[in-house]
């Protein structure tokens, strides 16, 4: 299967390259098939995707570092 045709511009394909621990995400999603992302699913549909929206559908909740 090819790859995902929104590689260049998911910015979570960033996060996952320069993460050893994220590259799951990447193999199982990004390279592979695409087609189960929720997010290229949504983007496929015109819609818009929540920077926080991993690609099996859970929204990603970080929480801020308090400031010093």
């Amino acid at each position: 299967m090819a790859s995902c045709p929104h590689i260049l511009d998911c910015p979570l394909f960033a996060v996952f390259t320069m993460n050893a621990a994220l590259a799951i995400w990447k193999i199982n999603y990004c390279g592979s098939d695409h087609s189960r992302c929720v997010r290229y699913q949504l983007t496929a549909g015109g819609k818009e995707v929540p920077q926080n929206l991993l690609p099996n559908g859970k929204v990603l909740h970080l929480t801020p570092l308090p400031s010093r």
